[in-house]
């Protein structure tokens, strides 16, 4: 029985300290301090904004503004708030007040959605804060627009109340117009707002082209001068260039029947045309070659040109033909196309029966006398055997051969 009790009294012990532990660790948790962020914003005026003024977020308060300070112009305010509520680095701050009465607070703006949030001890500079416009300004304002439209003012002659006059008379009966003109002027302004990024842009570059005409402004002048000296030149030769204008007018059209009539033709002389311009780019080399070497050999031939006789000296190397010249005039002739075959046939046994018996009466160059004949490479150097060597380089020639060919020693 007395063990029951002191377990019973055990487990309430037990129970109650529990408690008082879980207690105490609240307790402490809400007397701890909670973290918080500062922030400086400046204000051009601060009216009713006090220390211990709320700060919020899309009107929720998260924390007290902790000190006014006027500063010449502006005014610092400076701010604490709950750190566990993020607020977007390029934050601004707006002094809002709900109604004409009630106290002010300092609003943050605009919301975390994401990216970099604002540091410690950050600062919102003067150009980054806005303030409410104040009743008595307000006053002011109206006080001042019915001083300027009042007897003292513009309608000091009447001119206001004649311009409303004329407003009624101009606008009497016009509602539905007038209404339709408001929702038009609403749409454009929409569009206008819907296209702003572009419009600045566009008032931007056109900005920019201004300044830089500007910038040259005597370049723009001097064009300008220019300009209006050719126009009036072409105002002067007004006559002649209708005439020229017409005149080009009838070649385009005739050129255009032309090509029309003629369009078969054309097709194919350009495709002939294509054809021949791509044979002369395949010979490209071989023409180069020409264009070098023609200059050389016509030099050549002025240089042999005997301008006491009038004619031209040259040198026809027959080599080793001699022995075949029949053969060789045969060919001449049976590239002649003019002639009949017959005659050609004729012709050739005429040739080999008088020049075979020349032929087969010509020696064969002994091997002792073959040094003294030129070599290709001497031809091309203009070789001569020396002047006082006579050299009998084709004993026992025939009389008539021999003076063919000039004589049977060098």
């Amino acid at each position: 029985m007395v063990t029951s009790i002191w377990k019973r009294i055990d487990r309430r012990i037990i129970t109650l300290v529990v408690l008082l532990l879980v207690v105490g660790g609240l307790v402490n948790v809400a007397s701890s301090p909670q973290e918080t962020k500062t922030v400086t914003a400046h204000f051009p005026r601060a009216v009713s904004v006090y220390k211990g003024t709320d700060v919020r977020i899309l009107g929720v308060s998260v924390g007290t503004v902790t000190a006014v300070i006027p500063e010449g112009n502006s005014v610092r305010v400076e701010m604490e708030y709950d750190a566990t509520h993020r607020v977007p680095e390029d934050a601004k701050a707006a002094i809002v007040t709900p109604t004409l009465v009630a106290d002010r607070f300092v609003q943050l703006t605009p919301v975390y959605t994401k990216g970099d949030v604002m540091a410690d001890g950050a600062d919102i500079p003067l150009p980054e804060t806005a303030v409410p416009v104040e009743l008595d300004r307000i006053y002011g304002s109206l006080q001042t627009l019915t001083q300027a439209l009042g007897p003292n003012g513009v309608n000091k002659d009447g001119t206001l109340n004649n311009f409303l006059k004329a407003a009624r008379n101009a606008f009497e009966g016009q509602g539905a117009r007038g209404n339709a003109m408001i929702q038009e002027l609403a749409a454009a302004a929409e569009t206008f707002g819907e296209g702003a990024g572009p419009l600045f842009q566009t008032v931007t570059e056109l900005a920019t082209f201004t300044s830089t005409l500007a910038e040259n402004d005597k370049l723009v002048r001097a064009f300008m001068q220019d300009l209006a000296g050719v126009s009036q030149m072409l105002s002067a030769e007004s006559d002649e260039l209708t005439r020229a204008v017409g005149a080009v007018a009838r070649a385009v059209g005739n050129v255009k029947s032309f090509v029309g009539d003629n369009r078969d033709a054309l097709a194919k002389n350009v495709r002939q045309l294509t054809t021949v311009v791509s044979t002369i780019a395949s010979e490209k080399e071989n023409l180069d070659t020409a264009l070098r070497i023609a200059p050389v050999a016509i030099g050549n031939l002025h240089l042999g040109f005997d301008h006491a006789s009038g004619s031209q000296n040259s040198r026809i190397g027959i080599g080793g033909m001699i022995w075949d010249a029949d053969g060789f005039i045969c060919g001449v002739v049976q590239q002649n196309p003019l002639m009949p075959r017959p005659l050609k046939d004729i012709a050739c046994e005429l040739f080999e029966q008088l020049l075979e018996p020349l032929t087969t009466k010509l020696p064969y160059i002994p091997p002792e006398y073959s040094s003294y004949l030129p070599s290709k490479a001497d031809t091309k150097k203009g070789f001569r055997l020396p002047q006082t060597e006579q050299v009998d380089y084709v004993p026992n020639l025939d009389p008539s051969v021999a003076g063919l060919l000039g004589g049977g020693t060098r």
